[in-house]
């Protein structure tokens, strides 16, 4: 599995929240800086890790982002599925959009 430099980035970012984590939020700002990421990039990028429920934003002077939840209960996968979507496919389609029958089928292909 070859990781996208959209993941990459992501990962970055979100270990290095955890890592700002004195109790306040981190600036986008901050952490583009920190991890030589570009900024409007890693706003896209924070955007979609918020929505999946990674991270919890607060604006204003004093705003940033904040884990959503301990860093111990998010995986990799969590952060890969926030930016990438599903992790597996069959026939092109993610699992929750293939059938019971193309499920059937790529197992019976797998030996």
């Amino acid at each position: 599995m070859q990781i996208s430099a959209r993941s990459d980035y992501a990962l970055r970012a979100l270990i290095a929240t955890a890592g700002f984590s004195d109790g306040g939020p981190v600036s986008a700002s901050k952490l583009a800086e920190a991890q030589a990421i570009p900024l409007g990039f890693l706003h896209d990028i924070m955007s979609d890790l918020r929505r999946a429920g990674l991270l919890t934003s607060q604006r204003g002077t004093d705003g940033g982002y904040t884990l959503a939840r301990p860093p111990n209960e998010i995986t990799v996968g969590d952060v890969l599925r926030a930016i990438n979507g599903s992790l597996s496919t069959v026939r092109g389609l993610p699992r929750t959009r293939s059938t019971t029958t193309g499920w059937r089928a790529a197992c019976r292909s797998c030996g």
